[in-house]
C-alpha cells in the first residue's frame, strides 16, 4: 500500500537537478516518523464508526492545515507590492514571471478554473461526513492546528524574506500531493462501508480529495518550483544559501502534532463509547 514518502519521493526524483531537488531529497526521508504519525491519524479516522462529536474537531483542525489559497494569494500580493513601492528589483520581468507561476497554484482553489471554490468542496465533504456544519465552529479548533496555520502564515506573509514564503509553499504543495493520494482509498472505503450515501452523494463528498489527486497538486508543486527560480533571478538571490531542513522539519513536526492530537481525541471518544456499552 502506498504511503506518503512512496508518493512524494518519485515526484522529487523527477525534478531537474538543482539545489532545491538535492535539499528536498535529503530532508524529506528524515521525516519518516512524522509521516507515519500523519498516516496513522487518517487510518484511525477511517476505521471508526461515524459520530459527529468526534468528527467535528477532526475536520475543523485538519482544515486549518490544508487551507492555503488565501496565504498563497497574499504571498503573491507581497511580491507585486515590491513594484508598487518601488523597492529594488533586479529584473521586474522575472518577478512577474514568478508571480504568474505562483498564481497558478490557486486557480482551482479560487474557482478561476473548475467553477467551484475548493473551500466549498471541503465544506461539502466535512458537512456530509459530520452530518451538519457545526464543525465550522472555532470551539472545535485544536490549539496546535491554530499554531500550525499561524506558523505558515508567518513564513509566507510576515517574514521579511519572501523566499522563505515561497519555500514554505513548495514544501506544502508536495506534502499535500502525498496526503490526498494516501487518503483517497481510505476515505472511499470508509464512506462506502459506514455511510448510507447514494453514488452522487459519495462522489460529491469525495470531490475535495479527488480534484486534488493525479496531476493537480503535482502541477502546483512544479509551479512553486518555477516561481522560486524566477524570483531568485528577479532579486539576484543565490538559492544555494538556503537550507530547507528547518522549513521541512518545522512543517512536518507541526503537522504531525496536529494530527496526533486530534487522533488522540478520536481515541478518547471511542474509548468512552466502549466503556458506556
Amino acid at each position: 500500500m502506498a504511503n506518503l514518502l512512496s508518493i512524494i519521493i518519485p515526484v522529487l526524483e523527477g525534478m531537474d537537478d538543482s539545489h532545491l531537488k538535492r535539499q528536498l531529497l535529503k530532508h524529506f526521508p528524515s521525516q519518516a516518523q512524522n509521516f507515519t504519525t500523519i498516516e496513522d491519524s487518517f487510518t484511525l479516522l477511517t476505521s471508526l464508526r461515524p459520530d459527529p462529536a468526534r468528527l467535528r474537531p477532526f475536520f475543523q483542525s485538519w482544515s486549518q492545515t490544508n487551507n492555503s489559497a488565501v496565504t498563497v494569494a497574499g504571498l503573491s500580493n507581497r511580491m507585486t507590492m515590491l513594484v508598487h513601492k518601488n523597492s529594488p528589483v533586479a529584473d521586474e520581468s522575472q518577478l512577474f514571471r514568478s508571480v504568474a507561476s505562483l498564481n497558478r497554484i490557486v486557480d482551482e482553489d479560487l474557482a478561476v478554473v473548475g467553477k467551484v471554490l475548493h473551500s466549498d468542496l471541503f465544506y461539502a465533504m466535512a458537512t456530509n461526513i459530520c452530518g451538519d456544519d457545526e464543525w465550522l465552529l472555532k470551539k472545535h479548533l485544536d490549539p496546535n492546528a491554530r499554531a500550525f496555520k499561524a506558523w505558515k502564515d508567518q513564513n509566507s506573509l510576515r517574514n521579511k524574506d519572501i523566499m522563505i514564503g515561497l519555500l514554505t509553499t513548495l514544501v506544502h504543495e508536495i506534502y499535500t500531493h502525498g496526503e490526498v493520494e494516501v487518503i483517497l482509498p481510505k476515505f472511499t472505503n470508509w464512506l462506502e462501508a459506514e455511510f448510507d450515501f447514494s453514488k452522487t452523494d459519495l462522489k460529491n463528498t469525495l470531490a475535495w480529495i479527488t480534484v486534488h489527486c493525479g496531476p493537480t497538486e503535482k502541477n502546483h508543486f512544479f509551479y512553486a518550483v518555477s516561481s522560486i527560480f524566477y524570483y531568485a533571478k528577479a532579486m539576484n538571490i543565490k538559492l544555494e544559501e538556503y537550507d530547507l531542513s528547518g522549513i521541512i522539519s518545522d512543517y512536518l513536526n507541526k503537522k504531525a502534532l496536529v494530527m496526533k492530537t486530534i487522533s488522540a481525541q478520536l481515541t478518547a471518544v471511542a474509548q468512552l463509547e466502549t466503556e458506556a456499552i
